[in-house]
C-alpha cells in the first residue's frame, strides 16, 4: 500500500473509531438514565406500599367498604347517627360544597357567620335553599319546615340521634297497635252504635226513617254476629274477618245512591283513614308521608258515587214458575228482611249470606229486587246497599304499598275497572301477607326520621350561624377530602358526648380508621412491574449495542496499529534509500 493511501485509510479508521466512541458513551448516558428511572419508579413503588386511606366504621365491625367522604358525613343516615361530620378551616369556618353554599347564601348568612342563632324563619330559608340547589326534594323541604326548628341539636344536644326502626309484616305491626306498643302511637274505636240514626242525620241524604229502614255493621266470619258497641282496626283488619255495612231502603233505585252518598260521609271513614295512617306513619319520613296522601287519595274514590265505582247486581229470588234460581234467595230475603225461619230482621241480616256479594267487591254494592211488594208490606222486598270496610281498608294498605315500591314497580294492584272493581281481580295486601314490609319505629320515645333528618340539617344550620362558612368547589371529591385531613389543612367537626360540636384530628375520631390503600398498592405494583420490564428491555438494547461498537472498536484499533506500522516502514525505507 502506498504511503498516500495507508495515511488516507488511517484517518477514515480515526474518525470511524472516534464515531464508536461517541456512540458507545451515548448508550452509557443512556444506561444511566435508566437507572434513575428506575430508582424512580422503585421509589414510587415503595412509597405505595404505604398508602393509606380513611374509611368510616360506625358500628365498629372492622368495615373497609366505606370510604370517608363528604357525602357521607353531610347526608342524614344510620352511618353517622343522624348527626352531621363537619369539616372546618383552622379559622373554625365550616367547609360547604356548592350545593349547600348556595342553601347558606339563599338564608342570607354571611360567611363570616351570625355569632348566633337566628330565627326560624332563617332556618326555613336554608331548608328551602337546599331543595332549590338539589340537596334535597321540595316534599321533604316542606316536612322539615312543618318541624320545629331545633337550636339545641349540636349546641348541647345530641337527643335527635336515638331512633331505631325495624322492618314488620302488616301482621306484626297490628300487633304491636292494637297492644298500645307502638310508639307514640294512639289508638281509636269507632262507635257503632246507631248507624242508622247517624246515616239519616246527613243533611243531603234525602232520607228519614219512612225509606231508610235499618243498617247495620257485621263482620263477616260467618256466625251472625254483628256490631251494635265499637269497631277497632284490629277488628277490621283481623285474619279471617270481613267487616260490611249494610243497610235496607225503601223500593226506589234512589233511595239507594241516596244511602251510598250518605253512607260515604259517615265519620267512620274519616276514623279508618286516620286510624291507618297514625299506624303507618311512625317513622315519618318524608317517602311514608307521601304514600299515605297518596293512599288516602285513591281510597276516597272508592267512596265516591261520581266515580262510578258501584257494583249493581239485579237478582231475581225465583224464577217465574217459583223455583230458586241460585244462592241470591238468602241475600235478597236478608237485605229484605225477610223473616223466614229467623225470629227478626237483625238476625235475618246477620246470615252470611247478606253479605256474599258485598264480600267479592272493594266499593259499594247495590241490592235491587225486581220483585218489590207494591203493597208497602215493609218486611220484604226492599232493595239494599252494603260496602266491606275491610276491603276499604286492605285498598288503602295496597295504595300505600304502590307507593312505597313504585307504582311502576309494585307487585300490588287494585282493580281499576270503575263498574266492576273485584278483590279476585286485585292482589290486595291483608294481614297474612309477608311479602311488604313496613319501616317501624321500635325504641322508646324515639323520633320520626322525618325528625331526625329536620334535626340533622338544623345542626348543620346551628354550626355555621354561630362560626361561618367557606365554600370549596374541590370537596365533594373524596381524594381531595381525605388529602385535606391527613395535611392536616382541614379538621374534623364531629359532636361529642355532652351535645357539642369540637374541632379535632381526624385521627381522634373512634369510627374513621386508616388502613392501608390496597387499591393504590395494587396499581403501583402494576405500574412498577411494567415499567421495569420496560426499562430491562431497553438496557438489553443498549447493552447488545454497546458490545458490537466494542467490538467494532477493535477491530479498528488493531486495522489503525497495522497500517500505523505500514506507514512507518514506509518512512524508514525512504530515509534509507535517501541516505544510500
Amino acid at each position: 500500500m502506498g504511503l498516500s493511501a495507508s495515511q488516507a485509510r488511517l484517518l477514515t479508521i480515526t474518525a470511524r473509531k472516534s464515531d464508536c466512541e461517541y456512540q458507545s458513551m451515548r448508550y452509557s448516558h443512556q444506561k444511566l438514565s435508566l437507572s434513575r428511572n428506575m430508582t424512580d419508579i422503585s421509589n414510587e413503588y415503595q412509597n405505595a406500599l404505604d398508602a393509606t386511606k380513611l374509611v368510616y366504621d360506625f358500628y365498629g365491625t372492622g368495615d373497609k367498604t366505606n370510604p370517608l367522604s363528604y357525602n357521607l358525613m353531610m347526608t342524614p343516615s344510620e352511618l353517622n347517627g343522624y348527626l352531621p361530620l363537619m369539616l372546618s378551616d383552622n379559622s373554625g369556618k365550616i367547609i360547604l360544597n356548592a350545593k349547600y353554599a348556595a342553601a347558606a347564601k339563599a338564608a342570607g348568612i354571611p360567611q363570616e357567620g351570625l355569632g348566633c342563632l337566628p330565627s326560624s324563619a332563617t332556618r326555613d330559608a336554608f331548608i328551602q335553599g337546599m331543595a332549590a340547589s338539589g340537596l334535597i326534594s321540595q316534599d321533604a323541604a316542606d316536612l322539615y319546615t312543618g318541624i320545629q326548628y331545633s337550636q339545641t341539636i349540636g349546641n348541647g344536644s345530641t337527643d335527635l340521634a336515638t331512633v331505631t326502626t325495624e322492618k314488620m309484616t302488616l301482621e306484626e305491626m297490628l300487633d304491636l297497635y292494637t297492644s298500645g306498643e307502638l310508639c307514640d302511637v294512639t289508638t281509636m274505636a269507632y262507635s257503632a252504635s246507631d248507624l242508622k240514626a247517624e246515616i239519616i242525620g246527613q243533611p243531603s241524604s234525602n232520607l228519614s226513617t219512612d225509606n231508610f229502614f235499618d243498617a247495620v255493621i257485621r263482620d263477616g266470619d260467618n256466625t251472625g254476629n254483628y256490631k251494635g258497641g265499637t269497631i277497632s282496626l284490629g277488628d277490621i283488619l283481623a285474619d279471617g274477618k270481613n267487616y260490611q255495612i249494610l243497610c235496607r231502603v225503601q223500593d226506589n233505585g234512589d233511595y239507594m245512591k241516596y244511602a251510598a252518598t250518605a253512607i260515604s260521609q259517615l265519620a267512620i271513614w274519616e276514623w279508618l283513614f286516620g286510624e291507618l295512617a297514625n299506624m303507618l306513619n311512625v317513622t315519618g319520613s318524608p317517602e311514608v308521608q307521601s304514600a299515605i296522601t297518596y293512599a288516602e287519595s285513591m281510597t276516597s274514590q272508592l267512596l265516591d258515587y261520581s266515580q262510578g265505582v258501584y257494583e249493581y247486581d239485579n237478582r231475581m229470588t225465583k224464577d217465574g214458575n217459583g223455583v230458586d234460581t241460585n244462592k241470591w234467595n238468602g241475600v235478597i230475603n236478608a237485605m229484605n228482611g225477610h223473616t223466614a225461619n229467623r225470629g227478626s230482621w237483625d238476625e235475618a241480616f246477620s246470615q252470611k249470606d247478606a253479605s256474599y256479594c258485598t264480600s267479592d267487591y272493594i266499593g259499594f254494592t247495590f241490592f235491587d229486587n225486581p220483585k218489590k211488594d207494591k203493597t208497602g208490606n215493609r218486611n220484604h222486598c226492599d232493595d239494599g246497599v252494603s260496602i266491606s270496610i275491610t276491603n276499604i281498608a286492605k285498598a288503602y294498605l295496597t295504595y300505600f304499598a304502590q307507593a312505597m315500591e313504585g307504582l311502576d314497580d309494585t307487585k300490588y294492584s287494585v282493580s281499576e275497572t270503575t263498574d266492576n272493581r273485584k278483590v279476585k281481580d286485585s292482589v290486595l295486601i291483608d294481614i297474612n301477607d309477608d311479602q311488604f314490609l313496613f319501616d317501624v319505629a321500635v325504641s322508646e320515645g324515639v323520633n320520626t326520621d322525618q325528625s331526625l333528618n329536620s334535626g340533622f340539617y338544623d345542626a348543620i344550620f346551628n354550626q355555621i350561624c354561630m362560626y361561618g362558612w367557606r365554600e370549596n368547589i374541590n370537596i365533594d371529591d373524596s381524594d381531595y377530602l381525605q388529602e385535606m385531613l391527613k395535611t392536616g389543612k382541614l379538621l374534623l367537626n364531629s359532636c361529642s358526648d355532652d351535645g357539642y360540636y369540637y374541632a379535632t384530628n381526624y385521627a381522634t375520631n373512634t369510627y374513621i380508621r386508616e388502613i392501608s390503600d390496597e387499591d393504590m398498592v395494587a396499581k403501583a405494583e402494576a405500574k412498577y412491574n411494567t415499567e421495569k420490564q420496560k426499562i430491562e428491555n431497553k438496557e438489553q438494547i443498549l447493552d447488545l449495542k454497546m458490545k458490537n461498537l466494542d467490538t467494532e472498536i477493535s477491530s479498528l484499533t488493531t486495522e489503525y496499529d497495522t497500517i500505523k506500522s505500514v506507514i512507518s516502514k514506509n518512512i524508514e525505507k525512504s530515509f534509507k534509500r535517501y541516505e544510500a
